[in-house]
């Protein structure tokens, strides 16, 4: 496409632009909940004065007040005498397909003037209009993108045709619009593998401010995690676990928990998820052989840093095979393991890959322990709703102990339980509570607290209990406090929503939080 057959291409932008700062002005003006201003809604009208949709919204919101100026603005806009936008932009790809792009250009130039102004669509023009191709993909970045799909294509048409740098963006654009497509995260994790491209423009923070790629290429890496490992070999032995008589299923595991402090024996209920399924796969080659180096090397990163607040790399590997090995004596010590239930395998396609791998790695470090017991990872939000604050469990005990990154969890506990003597071992919590606390202290929880709280628990007395919210390293003070000859129970983020915090999007009732 020459420059002569798309001409006022930056006097087109900018006509985009003011467009939508004048719907912003609109949607403003109209959620303020008082008398629309007027100077605001004329102000929007001069700006968006090339969108009939505009000025028929400013007609809208100025009609009570002004009628006549309202007559004036829809005289204004049906002016433009232009065809509805899907018609428009139905024609501009018909035109596209034929090899037509000049008028093809025309017609989606057309349907951006008629309807609110998206990303996307500047996006696909990107790919028609080449010579402008930064110019057009730079101003898509201050629109909302509304149409993944389209991004999506779009991104692939610009790497399609050598425009790397703008094919990037266009990634850039589609994923913070929620583009979760196996293939797009793959393709847009590659785009990142290449540094090069990542300050013009800077890249995005990612959550709790790490690095927008660690995301990506974990995201990336879960999509070839499940490629790698069928559903039906992983769905198949789910549910042979959960047929058989070493399932505990959540209406039979408050009995079974009361039967085990009753008894006053050593044991350990420890939970394995997604998260420290990523950690496995670190620490364990072979079950992600599907995975890049790089996306690897996000994948622990960005677990690493969520948990702890801290570089993975700042660990020596021989600490780091020390804490794995640990695991593993963790996990093959427990009594009861909260495990992937089937359902999760077949309705939770954003983890299915990294589920799929701890699968993997538990048939083989449980293969001599055919007494093992499950039940699901998530059981504690069941339990929590049949026995709220676990009162049957714990009511009137004559000790608990509680590690935790909540100091106060342990007296209000006992305040509400009375229960007799309490212990509390306070941990540093993980990046997500985001409290001032957690600003404080990243990096300390591992190995300087772990090392602490391993040579200071105490258990007092033979099956005494132990609730234990402690992430990754939670799963070792649950083997700790078993091999002191305690009952350790695992709670997780249960802790965290009795003291207000939900951090796992668990939808528990407000009145599951713990009275102070």
């Amino acid at each position: 496409m020459t420059q002569a057959a798309v001409p006022d291409i930056e006097q087109f932008l900018t006509t985009l632009r003011a467009i939508e700062q004048a719907w912003a002005m609109l949607d403003a003006t109209a959620g303020a909940g008082g008398p629309s201003s007027i100077s605001d809604i004329e102000t929007a009208a001069r700006l968006g004065a090339a969108s009939a949709h505009v000025l028929v919204r400013a007609a809208d919101l100025i009609a009570q007040s002004n009628p006549e100026r309202a007559h004036s603005l829809l005289e204004q806009a049906v002016r433009l005498d232009a065809a509805p936008a899907p018609a428009q932009l139905a024609l501009a790809r018909s035109f596209r397909a034929r090899g037509d792009e000049a008028q093809a250009s025309r017609w989606l130039r057309g349907t951006m003037l008629r309807a609110r102004p998206d990303g996307a669509l500047l996006l696909e023009l990107a790919t028609i209009e080449r010579d402008h191709a930064r110019a057009i993909v730079d101003a898509a970045q201050a629109l909302p993108c509304r149409d993944t799909a389209t991004a999506v294509k779009a991104t692939r048409a610009l790497l399609a045709g050598g425009k790397r740098k703008e094919a990037r963006i266009a990634g850039t654009i589609a994923f913070e619009a929620g583009a979760r497509d196996p293939d797009f995260l793959i393709l847009y994790s590659e785009l990142l593998a290449d540094t090069s491209l990542h300050d013009d423009p800077p890249l995005p923070k990612g959550p709790l401010g790490m690095p927008h790629w660690w995301p990506v290429a974990t995201r990336a890496a879960q999509a070839r995690l499940s490629r790698f490992y069928p559903l039906e070999l992983q769905l198949a032995r789910a549910r042979a676990r959960e047929a058989s008589d070493r399932w505990v299923a959540n209406d039979c595991l408050l009995a079974c928990l009361k039967a085990r402090i009753a008894a006053r024996q050593p044991f350990s209920w420890i939970r394995l998820g997604d998260g420290e399924a990523r950690f496995l796969l670190h620490l364990h080659p072979e079950l992600r052989i599907a995975v890049p180096d790089r996306e690897a090397q996000a994948m622990a990163m960005q677990i690493w840093y969520a948990w702890f607040g801290q570089d993975i790399a700042a660990i020596s590997p021989e600490r780091m095979n020390a804490l794995g090995a640990r695991l593993d004596q963790a996990i093959r010590s427990a009594d009861l393991l909260g495990v992937t239930g089937a359902d999760r395998l077949t309705g939770d396609a954003a983890h299915y890959g990294f589920c799929a791998g701890l699968e993997t790695y538990l048939a083989d470090l449980l293969a001599d322990r055919p007494d093992a017991m499950f039940t699901d990872a998530l059981a504690p939000v069941a339990l929590n709703q049949q026995d709220p604050f676990l009162g049957s469990l714990l009511r009137g005990l004559d000790f608990v102990g509680v590690i935790s990154p909540h100091p106060d969890l342990a007296g209000r506990l006992q305040r509400q339980l009375d229960i007799g003597t309490i212990a509390a071992y306070d941990l540093p919590g993980e990046s997500r509570l985001a409290r001032d606390s957690e600003a404080r202290n990243r990096g300390t929880h591992f190995p300087a607290v772990y090392e602490q709280l391993l040579a200071t628990i105490t258990v007092p007395r033979p099956g005494a209990v132990f609730l234990v919210a402690g992430g990754l390293l939670g799963k070792i003070y649950c083997d700790h406090v078993r091999a002191l000859g305690g009952i350790a129970l695992d709670i997780g983020a249960l802790a965290d929503a009795w003291t207000g915090h939900n951090t796992r999007g668990i939808n528990l009732d407000a009145s599951m939080r713990l009275p102070d």
